[in-house]
């Protein structure tokens, strides 16, 4: 049974190893390792104090880690990684419904926003079972969408990436 909890700096080397499992799948479908790489130990700091990071266990295994932060209207999906010998059995469906719930608890939250790969077809996928859409695919503005334009890296340079956008609303 996975079990979820806050994530904390003991947790380091755990999320740094399931941060590299889970960057391996991206290589193994093209995309460079200039445009992705896994984050070293002070990244994974910077993400332990900026954003929320719950950290998925099955017994003392650590096995995932989903990464979040408020952002205007927004609740930002900055990353959600599972290690890739436990890929395909509901981690990651959990750990994003775990973020869900987060924006639906926040008064001030209309939408979930996540940056997501163009050529990373199974996170695309999972995203999209969960009700993301392109942020294009939106027929009329989201509030604050000016805030999700920043979100893309500068000039377009590198790996093509999209925002992908769910309203919170039950």
């Amino acid at each position: 049974m996975l079990v979820l909890s806050p994530a904390t700096g003991h947790d380091l080397s755990a999320l740094q190893a399931i941060e590299r499992s889970a960057t391996d799948l991206y290589y193994e479908a093209g995309i460079s390792r200039a445009a992705i790489l896994p984050r070293d130990e002070a990244d994974m700091r910077g993400l332990l104090g900026q954003t929320t990071i719950l950290l998925a266990r099955d017994g003392d295994d650590a096995i995932g880690y989903v990464s979040y932060y408020p952002r205007g209207p927004y609740m930002h999906l900055e990353e959600i990684a599972v290690r890739r010998d436990r890929q395909r059995r509901g981690a990651g469906r959990l750990l994003a419904d775990q973020v869900l719930a987060a924006a639906r608890a926040d008064p001030q939250c209309s939408h979930l926003s996540l940056v997501a790969f163009c050529r990373a077809g199974w996170a695309l996928g999972l995203y999209t079972s969960l009700g993301f859409r392109p942020l294009a695919a939106h027929a009329s503005p989201l509030p604050h969408a000016e805030l999700l334009a920043e979100l893309l890296p500068e000039g377009g340079a590198g790996e093509p990436r999209q925002v992908m956008v769910m309203p919170v609303a039950p």
